[in-house]
């Protein structure tokens, strides 16, 4: 599995004209080969235990591999992509957290209010 998600995360697969990586949390790594928008055909990449595999698998398929400037283009820019998609992810989670925390305090404050409240009223 390490070399799959190698092949899949460091954009080898990529490499190929016509390849899109769609990444599915909790499937299967599963390479879709599709004619004209219809599916043609399945695979289920991790029967292939080495990067080696994988390439001959794509080129055994048709699939081209993209000029070394157009390789290291898409690179570059899928790498700039997945940095911004960290970034914002990153200040989700921080807005998040400030939101949490400032629900935490207003209760807390109306705690504190009703307990002041509940001791006037009892002078």
């Amino acid at each position: 599995m390490p070399e799959l998600k190698s092949f899949l995360k460091d954009y080898e697969a990529q490499e190929y004209k016509g390849v899109e990586v769609e990444f599915v949390k909790g499937k299967k790594a599963i390479m879709t080969i599709y004619d004209d928008g219809e599916e043609v055909e399945s695979i289920t990449l991790s029967d292939y235990s080495t990067k080696e595999a994988m390439h001959r698998l794509m080129e055994e398929k048709g699939f081209v591999k993209k000029e070394p400037a157009e390789i290291e283009d898409m690179k570059a820019r899928l790498q700039a992509q997945a940095l911004e998609d960290q970034k914002k992810k990153e200040s989700e989670r921080s807005e998040r957290r400030r939101m949490s925390e400032e629900r935490r305090k207003a209760k807390e404050e109306e705690r504190k209010r009703r307990k002041e409240e509940e001791a006037a009223s009892e002078l």
